[in-house]
């Protein structure tokens, strides 16, 4: 019996997380203000930015902050850009293939706007504050 192409994505994405300690995550629960980690956040974007000078730089790792103040959470990632690439192109590579209604479809993503992030350089990608959630995803 041959795997399908979502468990050989799958499979794959496991295989890469499971051998590179060059991701980094932080959660921490309590966090009812969040605001000197998105403050500091913010800063280093703008120091990115500044130094990025208009000149078009190649980025290096994908970081994202997430603050849920109902919850109390705040998570914070950093992922190697080579690892956020092969996870974009072995999640559309499985939604082609998979049969019946795809993620793409699911949740109306454009598999095109997200294949190359990288693209956009370093900096701010997006941000984000509705409803007691803060979301900050920057590039550098």
């Amino acid at each position: 019996m041959k795997p399908s192409a979502s468990a050989r994505a799958a499979g794959l994405a496991l295989v890469a997380l499971t051998l590179t300690a060059c991701i980094s995550v932080r959660a921490r629960c309590g966090a009812g203000n969040a605001d000197r980690q998105f403050e500091q956040a913010y800063a280093e974007i703008a120091r990115i930015e500044r130094t990025r000078g208009g000149e078009f730089r190649k980025p290096h790792r994908l970081c994202v902050l997430v603050h849920d103040a109902e919850e109390g959470e705040l998570v914070r990632v950093s992922v190697p850009m080579w690892l956020v690439d092969l996870g974009l192109s072995l999640g559309e590579r499985a939604d082609r293939h998979e049969h019946g209604c795809s993620v793409g479809d699911r949740y109306e993503l454009e598999w095109s706007a997200v294949r190359d992030l990288g693209r956009h350089g370093r900096g701010l990608l997006v941000s984000v504050e509705e409803e007691g959630t803060r979301v900050l995803v920057w590039l550098k």
